[in-house]
């Protein structure tokens, strides 16, 4: 032992041993992490891209990361929740790289640990191109309303974005809520890029409003007024003419109801109790089938006279109704033919002669045998029948 001891090569040995042991010890507890006590461990954390935005567009985000943090139990347990894990790709054109991930907003004292250590970035370059800007309408105005084509202004914009983003793009549109609305209306609409699928968030539409004024309106038809007498005058008394103040109005409503419109019947007038000349202000009534009226007064102005009366001889009675294939007479009157006896302005029945006057009786749905029908009367306006309160005729039907 001691001549080992004496000599000099073994010693080197013994020595160089002891140092690589005395290194290994103190690099063992360099690398070694802390306790378990004094470690945190982040699983699943976003990756934050800094890049030029007005250059280029992120492609798809970069994968999640595995963040584990050693330091004082006291401070990891108050770890403050605006740190932030990022790649920073301003440095770098389009294309794909591999950057590494870097961690900032941590407290003093914290040793950090990230996997992986680097992520994949893809940038594509952002393209733009014009496109035309299209209205789609949701909901539907009211029944007998229209829409007309919406006014867009600016009727084009720039859309933005990556080469492969933009390919996707089939138009942009403004969602337009009708929503029952009555009247037109002029307003800011958004304006978004839409494509198979929908709508596509990543492209920038610029402007992103755009004014869009929508024209709604009633389709409407000017047609004479009619104004009749729905009560006639007291007896003794006759109306020798009405004027009023317009002679059209303007009906709004449905196409199909205003294709068949020729006359628009107005108020009805009572003059139960009227003896002279009035001048009236009614409403004129929206009759069904309408939406509305203009004007929707009117002023009529009655003139009135000393009624005188007329007898015209041997009116025909017409038989209407008659269904197919049957046949009919008329028993009473004697001949088919009555006297009646009319009343109203005398300049009036001065011109008035049998052609003018129709009387009517209607078998409809009426059976073979004999029956009672009230005869029914076509009289030229302002003029009544009197002396006969419901005149009837008898007719067989065969």
């Amino acid at each position: 032992m001691n001549k080992w001891l004496q000599n000099d090569l073994w010693l080197r040995v013994v020595s160089v041993a002891l140092a690589i042991m005395l290194w290994g010890s103190v690099t063992d507890a360099t690398l070694t992490a802390p306790t378990d006590g004094d470690r945190t461990q982040i699983r699943d954390i976003s990756v934050a891209v800094k890049y030029d935005k007005n250059r280029f567009e992120l492609v798809e985000q970069p994968q999640k990361v595995v963040l584990t943090l050693y330091g004082d139990n006291t401070v990891l347990e108050r770890l403050p929740s605006t740190y932030r894990v990022f790649v920073d790709a301003r440095k770098v054109g389009a294309g794909v790289h591999s950057l590494p991930v870097q961690a900032e907003g941590l407290p003093n004292g914290i040793t950090k640990q990230i996997e992986p250590k680097e992520v994949e970035v893809h940038l594509e370059e952002k393209v733009q191109k014009e496109m035309m800007v299209q209205a789609e309408f949701v909901g539907d105005v009211p029944e007998g309303f229209r829409v007309s084509l919406p006014i867009i202004n600016p009727s084009k914009v720039l859309v933005r974005g990556s080469e492969s983003t933009l390919d996707k793009v089939t138009s942009v549109k403004v969602m337009i809520n009708l929503n029952k609305q009555e009247q037109s209306f002029n307003k800011p609409l958004r304006v978004q890029a839409y494509g198979e699928t929908g709508v596509l968030r990543h492209v920038e539409v610029n402007p992103e409003t755009v004014q869009v004024q929508v024209p709604i309106n009633i389709p409407n038809k000017e047609v004479p007024l009619r104004v009749e007498v729905g009560k006639g005058p007291p007896t003794g008394y006759a109306v020798e003419k009405i004027t009023t103040n317009v002679d059209k109005v303007a009906v709004y409503g449905p196409e199909d109801y205003l294709e068949e419109l020729q006359v628009y019947n107005g108020p009805k007038l009572d003059l139960s109790k009227v003896k002279r000349d009035q001048t009236i202000l009614m409403p004129i009534p929206v009759q069904d089938g309408a939406i509305k009226v203009e004007p929707q007064q009117v002023e009529i102005y009655v003139k009135m006279v000393r009624a005188e009366t007329k007898m015209l001889r041997e009116i025909p009675i017409e038989i209407t109704g008659l269904r197919e294939g049957a046949e009919a007479e008329i028993i009473s009157p004697s001949g088919g033919k009555l006297n009646i006896t009319l009343s109203g302005a005398p300049e009036q029945l001065a011109k008035l002669n049998n052609t003018d006057i129709k009387a009517l009786v209607d078998v409809s749905n009426l059976p073979v045998g004999t029956h009672e029908v009230p005869i029914q009367f076509i009289l030229p306006s302002y003029v009544q029948v009197v002396g006969q309160p419901e005149p009837k005729a008898k007719c067989r039907i065969r």
